[in-house]
């Protein structure tokens, strides 16, 4: 059973199931209570890409205020005034939802946040900040000592941090750049790592994850857009363009092997196409949806269609009105009438005119 089928069940929101399966609430029923939990580097069933796990870390820097420089308290810009910042995706990266300790977790490269019997000292004593240079651990008085000291001084905003954290040799680990720039790679990453291509550059490459349409295509959200056949992303990384330039044509599978015509993902196996080419090609390849192949045609099978058609072109008695076999099969007039004429669903058999 999937997560979304307990949530379906229990009437509850799929994240709130995905927490408790993954041991970030309810921590006593897993034994895990008191130890940070994230969300191990699996996202969708698949392993996380590097481009998708930078793209997290600079999503979470976006919100964090690192104009006053180096030196500066970096705000979490987020929160509410004077109160430690808050954030879900931290929580699955680090297993924390306090930003400051998400900040001190990714500019140190940790795998995630320290189980401490210890606690992350503010050396601004100002809990909005997450810059690395403030934050240092400490004992559980230390903290308290500091809270005593600003109380004293009736201190209500940051001071001046005298002594910071020194920089680690190879610099603080603050990922930054263009969000949707950064993005769009994590999306052509996941793409690649949902395409078996181990059988070379000549071999169809099929879709490997669960995401499928009914007609056999894999699937996945790109640029914006959620269910994007697989073979279209194929073909617009592997030229340069974007869906947008593919709007009117479609996308044909020359394939050599028709196990896989609407399963590979090879842009060498790809060309771009019409409407029309791309049925004929698929009609002289078996792949067209015909009849009972068709999710259209189910509800009405080709042996119903030829007892139609025998009932109207050799009654046994008076012919039946074709509004009369629409009605008892609940189905349109103008569909039956095509039906009787031959006009659609040919294949399923039996006379489509008088004398036949």
């Amino acid at each position: 059973m999937t997560q979304t089928q307990v949530a379906a069940m229990l009437g509850a929101t799929l994240s709130r199931v995905n927490q408790l399966v993954n041991g970030r609430t309810y921590k006593h029923l897993h034994g895990t209570a008191g130890m940070r939990t994230t969300d191990g580097g699996i996202r969708y069933g698949l392993d996380e890409t590097p481009e998708r796990r930078f793209w997290r870390e600079a999503k979470f820097w976006a919100r964090v205020d690192r104009s006053g420089g180096p030196n500066a308290c970096w705000p979490w810009i987020s929160g509410k005034p004077n109160h430690y910042g808050q954030t879900a995706a931290g929580q699955g990266m680090t297993g924390s939802s306090r930003a400051h300790v998400v900040a001190f977790t990714l500019a140190r490269r940790l795998p995630k946040a320290p189980d401490w019997a210890l606690v992350l000292r503010h050396l601004c004593d100002y809990k909005p900040c997450c810059n690395p240079a403030h934050l240092k651990p400490g004992t559980a008085g230390e903290n308290l000592a500091d809270r005593w000291e600003a109380h004293r001084e009736g201190r209500t905003g940051a001071r001046n941090v005298a002594e910071p954290v020194a920089t680690p040799p190879g610099g603080w680990n603050i990922a930054a750049g263009d969000l949707d720039e950064l993005d769009h790679l994590a999306r052509v990453s996941e793409f690649h790592a949902r395409v078996d291509n181990s059988g070379g550059p000549g071999a169809c490459w099929p879709w490997i994850a669960q995401s499928r349409h009914r007609y056999g295509y894999g699937f996945m959200r790109f640029e914006g857009q959620s269910t994007v056949p697989a073979h279209r992303i194929a073909y617009v990384v592997a030229h340069g363009l974007t869906l947008a330039d593919i709007r009117h044509q479609m996308i044909l599978h020359k394939c050599t092997e028709d196990a896989y015509r609407n399963n590979c993902n090879n842009p060498d196996h790809l060309v771009a196409g019409s409407q029309a080419e791309n049925i004929a090609d698929k009609k002289i390849h078996g792949t067209m949806p015909l009849g009972e192949r068709h999710h259209m045609g189910q509800r009405y099978s080709d042996s119903l269609i030829a007892e139609l058609r025998a009932r109207y072109w050799r009654p046994r008695g008076k012919q039946p009105t074709i509004t009369a076999l629409a009605a008892e099969i609940d189905a349109p007039i103008g569909v039956v009438s095509r039906w009787l004429q031959g006009a659609s669903r040919l294949e399923a058999g039996g006379p489509t005119g008088p004398g036949q």
